[in-house]
């Protein structure tokens, strides 16, 4: 259903336009991670990308900067100019052109925009269905629009309405029982190879949602002291002070790993980011006390060698999968029933704009005959009434003459005009 067409066609002919709900960004479904690795970026990023927006007329919109991915969400009233603008502002992010940028993106309006919106909030575009932390970065986004003066009428109801949703999904369905139970998964494995963790060092390598609320169990459970990884030092510091940990570079990778007895991988990266031979060095140094590795990346970032070599434990993403639930099925039917109440809420939201539309149409008609009418009494305050009913007649009529008349012949505009002034009854 397109949300611009549930307007009435007087909108048109009076120049009130209606929005369009737009989505354009780089997802993990489709867009590599370098380039989503060049969009992550901080809250200043965001606002930056935000203000960026505004400058090219944008005046409702908001960014979601996470792992999976970077996309401005926004309630515009030229779709078309809208999408070309935002992609040339996320290509200017990356530090790119347009052409290379363009096909990585994606694009959603009216209800596939709001049902995907609905679907984010509720965890299940995730690369792990159900994570818990996507909710908060979605609040989050929506706090720094309103900071950045970036909110309005449609961009309020619509994350009103995705909040509700992901609130319902996660109380009514098993869908975020995934997540948690991996990361208990994860606790239970350290204990298992490691005995009590209060003694144990752990290396995250990486930002993942995924590899982060695995890092926060295993700090629950006893680990305290923690060192960070990532390719970009600026992010590895800030990963470092959010945990107290210590930021290795890239030439310390090899002593952190050995100083690791738990290694968790979540960088998501083009290429294995822990090879077999790393981790022969490692357990050399260690003198082959035993370490476990989690591989929570997708694809993933260690190297499956490793399995062969003693001493060394790895866990793959899908490992963990098969040990937090009992098995496909469960899955199957808790992200079926998490979309059976996204597409429910996004009806209901559809019908509520529905009928909020008319309102705010005769809201917005009452403003533009105000306006018109008090714009000619200040050409001439002294004017006779014949004189003003003339002049506001020929101002009122203005944009839907030139509506009628632009343009391939418009029956809805026609029928539309007929409709609402009652033309035929008068020509009869």
């Amino acid at each position: 259903m397109n949300l611009r067409r549930r307007s009435p066609p007087i909108g048109d002919l009076l120049g009130i336009a209606p929005r369009t709900f737009l989505i354009v960004g780089a997802e993990y479904k489709r867009a590599p991670v370098l380039l989503r690795e060049r969009l992550q970026g901080d809250e200043s990023d965001a606002l930056r990308l935000l203000w960026r927006c505004r400058e090219v007329g944008l005046d409702q919109a908001m960014v979601l900067a996470t792992c999976d991915r970077c996309e401005v969400w926004a309630a515009v009233t030229d779709e078309a100019r809208a999408r070309t603008d935002i992609t040339t502002l996320i290509a200017e992010a990356a530090g790119d052109n347009v052409a290379d940028v363009q096909p990585q993106l994606h694009y959603l309006s009216d209800s596939d925009a709001l049902r995907y919106a609905f679907a984010v909030a509720a965890s299940l575009e995730s690369q792990v269905v159900g994570e818990p932390q996507v909710l908060g970065q979605v609040k989050e986004a929506y706090r720094l629009a309103g900071r950045a003066g970036m909110t309005g009428p449609m961009i309020d109801s619509v994350l009103q309405a995705a909040l509700s949703t992901a609130k319902r999904v996660r109380s009514e369905t098993d869908i975020a029982a995934q997540s948690v139970s991996m990361a208990a998964c994860v606790v239970k494995l350290g204990r298992q190879v490691h005995g009590k963790l209060d003694k144990a060092g752990a290396l995250l390598i990486g930002d993942g949602d995924l590899g982060d609320l695995v890092a926060d169990h295993l700090t629950e459970a006893g680990i305290k002291r923690w060192s960070v990884a990532h390719p970009t030092p600026l992010r590895a510091r800030e990963l470092a002070n959010r945990r107290q940990a210590h930021a290795a570079s890239p030439s310390e990778l090899a002593q952190a790993l050995a100083d690791a007895d738990i290694v968790i991988a979540a960088l998501d990266s083009l290429s294995y980011v822990v090879t077999a031979p790393m981790i022969e060095v490692a357990l050399k140094t260690r003198r082959r006390r035993p370490m476990l590795l989690l591989d929570l990346a997708i694809p993933g970032d260690v190297d499956p060698a490793i399995d062969r070599i003693d001493d060394a434990f790895r866990y793959g993403f899908d490992d963990l999968e098969r040990l937090a639930m009992s098995g496909r099925k469960e899955r199957e039917e808790a992200v079926t029933a998490a979309y059976a109440i996204v597409d429910a809420e996004l009806a209901n939201f559809l019908r509520g704009q529905e009928e909020r539309g008319a309102a705010d149409m005769v809201s917005a008609l009452r403003a533009h005959f105000e306006s018109e009418r008090l714009a000619v009494l200040a050409e001439n305050p002294q004017m006779d009434a014949v004189e003003v009913t003339r002049r506001l007649v020929n101002r009122l009529l203005h944009r839907p003459i030139t509506a009628l008349r632009q343009g391939q012949p418009d029956k809805s505009l026609d029928a539309a005009a007929s409709r609402l002034f009652d033309l035929d009854q008068k020509q009869e």
